[in-house]
């Protein structure tokens, strides 16, 4: 008998694969570096915001582009982010604010630090109150009086200048006042010297124009009334180009002693 041979054919195996659950997620390939760029972009926005805040109080609002360079290169070169204000350098001693602290007073560097004025006390020249004597016609009596007006003036040469001041005469606003004067408005002092409460007052030939009667009389009250009112001054004596006379004007008014109130 012939043997039939059973051709045998191997079926290749297959094992099905379960079926997902309802539900499940499915599952993503994590890309790698993918929020780089993001995390970088943000750390620039937290350092700027920093550095002008800083600017804002330490360096009057001044943005220092630089500085933010500077930043943004470190933080390429570093993943993590900068924590705290703390990290970031500031301006100890700003330019900027130098003058508004240093107007008032300066620091002495020979006078071991203490705080000195500006203004040297020898040179400070203080105002003081002086007074001018003119005349003032009172109508009730019919008289001319001797009446006192105010003038602030440096304290040099405080007998001079109140002098000069006197020449001068009353202001506009005084004379409307009714206020007049017997001395001439081209009268010069020459010279003032005071020596043992007597002030020698030098003055030109002007003093004598017009001086005849009671304006004489007046002229020299005005001139002895406003110099002897300093603590310094009892007497005057009145000199004329440099020469001391015994009498003023055609009158003969005596000159010869000093003068007094």
């Amino acid at each position: 008998m012939e043997k039939k041979v059973k051709k045998t054919t191997t079926k290749k195996s297959t094992t099905k694969k379960p079926a997902p659950k309802k539900g499940a997620k499915k599952a993503t390939p994590k890309k790698s570096g993918g929020n780089g760029p993001f995390y970088v972009i943000v750390i620039i926005i937290l350092i700027t915001v920093i550095v002008l805040l800083i600017n804002k109080f330490h360096e009057g609002g001044k943005f220092r582009l630089d500085f933010v360079k500077s930043l943004v290169e470190k933080t390429h070169s570093v993943k993590e982010p900068v924590k705290s204000s703390k990290d970031i350098p500031t301006d100890t001693n700003p330019v900027g604010n130098q003058d508004a602290t240093n107007t008032a007073l300066k620091i002495d560097d020979k006078n071991d630090g203490k705080k000195v004025d500006d203004k040297k006390t020898d040179d400070v020249i203080t105002d003081r109150e002086v007074l001018l004597y003119f005349l003032q016609f009172d109508e009730k009596s019919e008289k001319v009086n001797l009446k006192t007006v105010k003038r602030k003036l440096s304290d040099k040469q405080i007998l001079a200048q109140t002098l000069n001041q006197l020449i001068k005469g009353p202001s506009p606003y005084e004379e409307g006042k009714g206020y007049i004067t017997a001395v001439p408005d081209h009268l010069k002092v020459r010279s003032v010297t005071i020596n043992e409460k007597i002030a020698e007052i030098d003055f030109n030939n002007a003093i004598e124009d017009g001086a005849t009667g009671d304006i004489l009389l007046k002229r020299i009250q005005q001139i002895v009334y406003t110099a002897a009112q300093f603590e310094d001054v009892d007497s005057i004596i009145i000199k004329i180009e440099g020469q001391r006379r015994k009498s003023l004007g055609g009158d003969g008014f005596s000159i010869s002693g000093p003068l007094k109130r």
